[in-house]
């Protein structure tokens, strides 16, 4: 097992003991709300740089990303009130342990998303992990093709997406052209 593995069994790990702490309906909440922020933050991103780029005069590299961060955080926030909100009406109701069981196993799943997302935003940017810690890994191939797989099941319902994520990788590009100038 390598070090990278290790640092997943942690990571699911933590994953599952929340999940098992909040229960099965918040966790469905917690990631439905992160998968629409992630959604809405790349749809949204263009028109937002757009913005940014008529009221804004300083930092223009930056824009899509920032546009990106605050579409996510605002409907984070959204969907958190929401879930507080349901919070308070299932305490009226005892779901009982199975919630707590099936919110443990949930909770693993989105933490393996989590970390999938990571390594999947984190190849869009062009970061890659230094081979010696991924090559011995025995999970990590199981685990990074997670959330790609749910957007491209999810893309159907939202087609730009693969557009933002064009945009996206511009973004990035000039980025790096404009640091190594």
């Amino acid at each position: 097992m390598s070090a990278i593995d290790i640092i997943i069994v942690v990571i699911l790990g933590l994953g599952t003991y929340e999940g098992y702490r909040k229960g099965f309906l918040l966790g469905v909440l917690g990631l439905f709300g992160f998968v629409i922020a992630v959604i809405l933050g790349l749809y949204f991103m263009a028109p937002m740089n757009d913005w940014l780029a008529e009221n804004v005069t300083e930092f223009n590299l930056g824009f899509p990303i920032f546009g990106f961060i605050v579409v996510f955080v605002l409907t984070l926030l959204f969907i958190k009130i929401a879930g507080w909100i349901l919070k308070q009406v299932m305490d009226m109701v005892l779901l009982g342990p199975l919630d707590a069981i099936v919110g443990a196993l949930f909770g693993a799943v989105k933490a393996a998303f989590f970390i999938s997302l990571f390594f999947w935003q984190a190849s869009l940017f062009k970061l890659e992990m230094p081979k010696k810690w991924t090559k011995d890994s025995e999970m990590l191939y199981f685990i990074e093709p997670i959330a790609p797989a749910i957007v491209a099941a999810i893309e159907p319902f939202f087609p730009s997406i693969e557009e933002s994520l064009k945009k996206l990788e511009e973004v990035v590009e000039k980025i790096k052209d404009a640091t190594t100038d």
